[in-house]
């Protein structure tokens, strides 16, 4: 299976088709993971309440003086106060009639029909694509992948996959207040309110709030694919590699990653007080997702002690840094150069001993500090003793998705010459998919009867 190159290609087709399938069709671009509707924003409660992180110290030496140094290194919340809302239910909002009312919403329909848990595992499937690409990639990047199709290659479909990985790493680089599946996970609501509200959410909510677990769980299992996609960036083609650096910038995505980790949270909990009967107490912890991405309660003496998960941006990042093929083809400006160096602060020697090849990232830090760079827009250095300053300029051609183009055009497109969508026939064309699929496919079967 690891060496059939058409499974693969099936299996990043199905990946791209399932990315579409929840962003545009599930919610027709209204409700998605990606944080794009208006009603997301209406998913957090107005009235959020504010907790005041005092770590309860002075039990166990050094404890205050770890969680310190951690919350320095690491400061995930960006130096604000953290917030758990509560989720309103899709169904008491003022916005969700225009929703459930909407010409061809398959997400209303399938809650309609009791889909709810089928729509659950079609979900589930992006992501354990995303892990079985991870395994495969895992042993190496198949060779016929990374040639060009000119030679009998496969290299569209690495593209395609370069692009996806692109896309989701950004995700979790985005601001959360703007993101609401980051939110969810940042910010969970406390067991006395999460309780109330699963019993009384509809199966429309129930739809949305796997589309947001959805989202972020593929999109945290998708960095570790983009790792093992960095790894093999000597044996990638110019133009593979252009798509990396260049357009994606790889290396900046994984800053932020670095900086305000989207698998580490901080959050207020209610404990009863051993020996203090019905004392409750108020107290605030650290959460780490562990290797089977269950939330996790770390202790505050473990706290720099590193996950797998937050090992991935950074291993990603040697090979960025210091593999041959890329910084020989990564043009360094200003704004790269300022942006990179704000995680030179969390190359700490506990970080360099669980991670010793760090070392290696930390002398290519203290190597640009003192490399002059050209302003953004006037070219770009190449961090190479041979290297020089490129001229920004000259004609500049961009490959297209191939994979997801198809996809996205459909066999209607096809026949009819056209490759890309109008921007105005755009929402009529998911329209139509989601209405097919209810006919041909959701409305005979429902939870109960399945199978």
């Amino acid at each position: 299976f690891l060496e059939d190159i058409d499974r693969v290609e099936a299996l990043v087709k199905t990946l791209l088709a399932l990315e579409l399938w929840r962003e545009r069709i599930l919610f027709l671009n209204g409700v998605s993971g990606s944080g794009k509707g208006k009603n997301d924003a209406a998913a957090i409660d107005e009235e959020d309440e504010q907790v005041e992180f005092e770590i309860e110290g002075g039990e166990r030496d050094g404890q205050e003086d770890v969680v310190e140094y951690y919350n320095d290194l690491n400061d995930v919340d960006g130096g604000e106060e953290g917030t758990e809302g509560d989720i309103v239910p899709a169904s008491t909002r003022g916005e969700s009639d225009g929703f459930e009312s909407r010409e061809g919403l398959l997400a209303s329909r399938l809650a309609a029909n009791g889909n709810a848990l089928r729509t659950a595992f079609i979900l589930h499937a992006e992501t354990t694509i995303v892990s079985m690409l991870s395994l495969i990639f895992y042993r190496r990047i198949p060779v016929e992948l990374s040639e060009d199709g000119s030679s009998g290659g496969h290299d569209d479909t690495l593209l395609s996959l370069i692009d996806y990985c692109g896309r989701q790493l950004a995700f979790l680089g985005s601001d959360e207040q703007s993101n609401p599946s980051l939110h969810r996970q940042k910010h969970p609501l406390p067991s006395s309110r999460l309780s109330a509200y699963l019993e009384t959410r509809s199966r429309l909510d129930e739809i949305q709030d796997s589309v947001h677990d959805s989202s972020y769980r593929t999109a945290v299992a998708s960095v570790t694919l983009a790792r093992y996609l960095c790894e093999n960036a000597n044996e990638l083609g110019p133009g593979l590699l252009s798509r990396m650096l260049e357009v994606h910038d790889f290396p900046l995505l994984m800053v932020p990653l670095i900086e305000e980790p989207p698998w580490t949270r901080r959050r207020s909990i209610e404990r009863r007080r051993p020996g203090d009967g019905d004392v409750i107490s108020t107290t605030t912890i650290w959460e780490k997702l562990d290797d089977h991405n269950e939330w996790k309660e770390v202790p505050p003496p473990d706290l720099l002690r590193l996950t797998k998960l937050e090992g991935q941006p950074w291993l990603a990042l040697f090979h960025l840094l210091t593999a041959r093929a890329c910084r020989e083809s990564y043009k360094l400006d200003e704004y790269r150069k300022s942006r990179l160096m704000r995680v030179r602060k969390y190359l700490h020697e506990t970080l360099t001993d669980q991670l010793p090849v760090l070392v290696d990232v930390a002398r290519y830090m203290d190597e640009l500090s003192i490399l002059g760079v050209p302003p953004v827009g006037r070219g770009g250095v190449h961090n190479r003793s041979s290297g020089g300053v490129v001229p920004s300029g000259g004609l500049l051609l961009t490959r297209v998705d191939s994979l997801r183009e198809s996809i996205v055009a459909g066999g209607e497109k096809k026949k009819r010459g056209t490759s890309v969508l109008r921007e105005d026939d755009d929402g009529e064309h998911w329209k139509r998919i989601a209405k097919t699929q209810w006919e041909e496919i959701f409305s005979h079967v429902t939870d109960s009867n399945d199978g």
